[in-house]
């Protein structure tokens, strides 16, 4: 295996996003965050949140704010914004496009969503079955697929104007037996996609639909789209493909073919990044551990939080600290 050395990591501050607090006299509000992602140039950042009122007990009254909303922290301006959407943002699989400028979300049909609210387009393909994974090539305005018809899965490509915000070309690359449920893709170079499937069987096909790669994990019981990634690092020739199930956290290699696992136990989410050769996860007993890419040294950076997600431009890491059972906090540990 080619070897490599990791850029080294140097933290240099957190700072909690703060909300203004009820009196005394008021139920309290219960926040709850979800899933932070970044815009491409490290400057935004979203999360799924949930917010309620409780009047003195632990049980949910009602939703004082339906699934749907999306808090929008700006980076530059340290404010946040919530917006309202036609989709649900509750453990529901969304990400930017590489301009920035879009949020697409995956549900039934494609939709591309300002962050102020207004939907910029809504996809339906005419071929190709009903989409279920989404993922974009950084090179041009184009994204592939997954969709599922009665017997098939299908594996599409398609190009869009993101001036205009209208699709220009789609077509079907391959299809697969409807075996097996599949539960995400990912992009593993310019011409190849990976597949996970509900069994445990992960695969790397070429877009003829050569098959490339098998990797073999164990199924794993969870219906969480964000727990079910695959993540691909990709740098200098190298190509890893990282998934966390049951057992830990797994590497594959792409190009020689070894699979290794690199932690043992409670995994709960992760996330990687090339630029830095590091990534994170989240335990099982809520802290945030960040390493190289071979999983050391470990160290941990943020006991009591959830969801690690590195932004792309390599500035900060989002997290969702989760110290009381009726509010979060959104936490960005910058790196420098």
């Amino acid at each position: 295996m080619t070897m490599f050395q990791p850029r080294s990591i140097f933290l240099l501050l957190v700072f909690l996003i703060g909300f203004s607090a009820c009196s005394d006299d008021d139920p309290v509000q219960i926040t709850h965050y979800y899933n932070p992602v970044w815009t491409p140039d490290g400057k935004t950042v979203v999360a799924g949140i949930w917010q309620y009122l409780d009047s003195g007990s632990d049980a949910v009254t009602g939703p004082w704010i339906d699934p749907g909303t999306l808090a929008v922290y700006d980076m530059e301006t340290e404010s946040q914004s919530v917006i309202t959407l036609p989709v649900g943002t509750v453990h529901r699989l969304y990400s930017f496009d590489p301009s920035g400028m879009a949020l697409a979300f995956v549900e039934d049909a494609i939709g591309f969503y300002s962050l102020d609210g207004s939907e910029l387009l809504r996809y339906s393909p005419s071929a190709g079955g009903t989409p279920m994974h989404l993922a974009f090539n950084n090179t041009g305005n184009s994204f592939v697929w997954t969709g599922a018809t009665a017997n098939e899965y299908t594996v599409n490509t398609t190009q869009y104007n993101s001036t205009g915000w209208s699709i220009e070309d789609e077509s079907t690359l391959f299809s697969i037996p409807r075996e097996s449920p599949m539960i995400a893709l990912e992009l593993t170079s310019q011409r190849s996609v990976a597949l996970r499937f509900a069994d445990g069987v992960v695969r790397e096909y070429d877009f003829d639909g050569a098959l490339l790669n098998t990797f073999t994990t164990t199924p794993f019981d969870t219906e969480n789209p964000w727990q079910q990634r695959l993540m691909l690092y990709s740098l200098n020739g190298i190509r890893l493909l990282y998934f966390r199930d049951g057992s830990g956290l797994h590497r594959f290699d792409l190009e020689s073919g070894e699979s290794r696992q690199l932690v043992k136990g409670a995994v709960v989410d992760m996330d990687v990044l090339a630029s830095r050769a590091t990534m994170v996860y989240e335990t099982g007993t809520g802290d945030v551990w960040i390493a190289t890419t071979d999983a050391s040294p470990l160290t941990r950076i943020a006991p009591q939080n959830l969801m690690p997600r590195f932004s792309p431009a390599g500035n900060g890491i989002a997290m969702v600290a989760r110290t009381t059972p009726q509010r979060d906090t959104l936490n960005v540990l910058l790196l420098r």
